[in-house]
């Protein structure tokens, strides 16, 4: 799980606005994310997110011209709250967090979300937008979609506390696993509203903050912090034995992955893991991962040194 979104920073830190002034591109697009979202959320609009490198390849500057530069755009900037970031512009500097946070791999990237910023979808994966048109009909096509999503915030928002637990779990389980970091107020709130774990849900949202704030402490280079925040919630008497199991393997994914000798540490980890949760569906790999790192601690001192990196990227 963290491997997915290692390199993703935490939303906490995304949602500080860039400029104290709206600022929008020569499109009419917000170059602002937080401003984005607030204009969506005053309107009561969906979010659209749309990212480019127009100078960089023909596709990108086709999308360009094809969509955003065509006349009809217009009425999509009045159904949505368009943020838009050109990586061929200025405005990456001040958007990259952003950026790095829609997991983005290929541009045009264009994502679908609610008001509050949720993405609902990506949709810029299926198929190329040669015109305005099929760009509309996708959107079309996603309304349902959009609905739905829109009903479980709402849901999120009524009954009782365990009720609105309940909602915000359909939620998160609904969101694709690279866009939950979006969710964190909620996964906070859930924390609020059910401290004694009656919906049996608290352990799942303890280790997805611990997740979220792990991304945060590694993607300023703080490792110890990022694996403490697994060791905190793997102390947690709501998490179920393979919960833990995971924490501890990821902490030992972590100490890997950022170069650490600490072989003896490591292995630690891996054991502690392994021992939590030993007929697991993960306990054959931690169990390789031992007899990996073992040898690894047998050969040190010949300066016979095995790679390292090929344990963290199986993770």
């Amino acid at each position: 799980m963290f491997k997915k979104i290692l390199f993703v920073i935490a939303v906490c830190t995304l949602i500080i606005s860039c400029g104290k002034n709206t600022a929008k591109d020569d499109h009419g697009c917000f170059t602002d994310y937080e401003e984005a979202v607030k204009n969506a959320e005053k309107k009561n609009i969906p979010l659209l997110a749309v990212f480019t490198s127009e100078r960089n390849d023909e596709q990108n500057e086709q999308f360009v011209t094809d969509i955003i530069k065509d006349e009809a755009f217009s009425s999509i900037k009045k159904d949505y709250s368009v943020f838009h970031v050109d990586f061929s512009s200025d405005d990456i500097q001040a958007n990259y967090q952003i950026a790095m946070l829609f997991n983005i791999d290929v541009m045009p990237a264009v994502f679908l979300c609610t008001k509050e910023g949720y993405v609902v979808s990506k949709i810029s994966d299926e198929e190329e937008f040669s015109s305005m048109l099929e760009f509309q009909n996708i959107l079309d096509s996603k309304k349902e979609q959009l609905s739905d999503f829109n009903q479980m915030v709402a849901q999120t928002k009524k009954g009782s506390a365990s009720q609105k637990v309940e909602a915000i779990d359909t939620l998160y389980n609904a969101t694709a696993v690279e866009y939950r970091n979006f969710l964190l107020p909620l996964v906070q709130e859930v924390l609020k509203l059910d401290k004694k774990n009656e919906t049996g849900l608290a352990g799942k949202y303890i280790l997805a903050l611990a997740e979220t704030e792990a991304v945060t402490a590694f993607s300023t280079g703080d490792t110890d912090s990022a694996i403490q925040k697994y060791l905190e919630a793997a102390n947690n008497n709501f998490l179920k034995a393979e919960d833990k199991q995971e924490c501890f393997y990821t902490a030992a994914y972590l100490a890997a992955y950022s170069g650490s000798e600490d072989y003896d540490g490591i292995m630690t980890y891996l054991q502690t893991s392994y021992d939590l949760a030993p007929q697991s569906e993960k306990a054959p790999a931690i169990k390789e991962a031992i007899e990996y790192f073992n040898l690894i601690r047998q050969n040190v001192d010949k300066n016979d040194y095995k790679d390292i990196n090929s344990f963290a990227d199986e993770k």
